[in-house]
């Protein structure tokens, strides 16, 4: 029986994972139909609120229809000089705006994160001492740090991400020196099973 819930819990960390992504592009789809949809009722102000309301499936089609064909419009200029001169452009725009920068940069990272083949981004599990000595904490190596986070120069750093029990989707980052992170010789769906469960599931 224990083996036998072990073996689930395992499987639903492991179908969790799989289904992440999948999740995060149905909710982004989702944000960019609404913002089409908006645009569209912007677009036809000239047209009576009654029609709307009364041809609901018409203007779905319609917005789905609007939605494509203006990503794949994009996609395509995407591939053209012209469209990476407007990225590069775009990026130095927000990136010269002292509110917006910050936010931008963020976001731009984990856009990029996503659309490359980069690890993911709990995938080296390891253990730092934290939060006093010989009490060691679970967390995730998300990588070495530029100088800019680097308090030391000439020390190597790493970024690990300190996930909260029982819900890792939230927790805080720290940056660690390279002596004192301790990988862990595991799977990462194991390390996760460890959180979820708040240490109660150790195999």
């Amino acid at each position: 029986m224990r083996r036998l819930s072990k073996n689930a819990f395992s499987y639903f960390i492991q179908g969790l994972l799989a289904l992440l992504p999948l999740i995060v592009t149905v909710w982004v789809i989702k944000l960019v139909y609404r913002f089409f949809e908006d645009l569209l009722e912007d677009l036809l102000f000239f047209i009576p609120q009654e029609y709307f309301d009364t041809h609901q499936f018409i203007i779905k089609i319609v917005t789905i229809i609007l939605m494509f064909f203006t990503i794949m419009f994009f996609g395509i200029m995407m591939r053209t000089v012209l469209g990476k001169l407007f990225l590069s452009l775009t990026d130095s725009f927000f990136m010269h705006i002292p509110g917006l920068r910050p936010i931008y940069k963020a976001v731009r990272q984990v856009i990029d994160s996503f659309s490359s083949s980069k690890k993911s981004f709990f995938s080296n599990p390891v253990l730092i001492e934290y939060p006093s000595k010989d009490i060691w904490t679970i967390g995730f190596n998300t990588g070495e740090v530029t100088e800019d986070f680097n308090p030391s120069p000439g020390l190597k750093r790493y970024s690990v991400f300190i996930p909260t029990t029982p819900n890792p989707t939230s927790g805080f980052l720290m940056i660690v020196a390279e002596d004192k992170i301790r990988p862990l010789n595991m799977k990462t769906e194991r390390a996760m099973q460890f959180l979820l469960t708040g240490g109660v599931v150790k195999e």
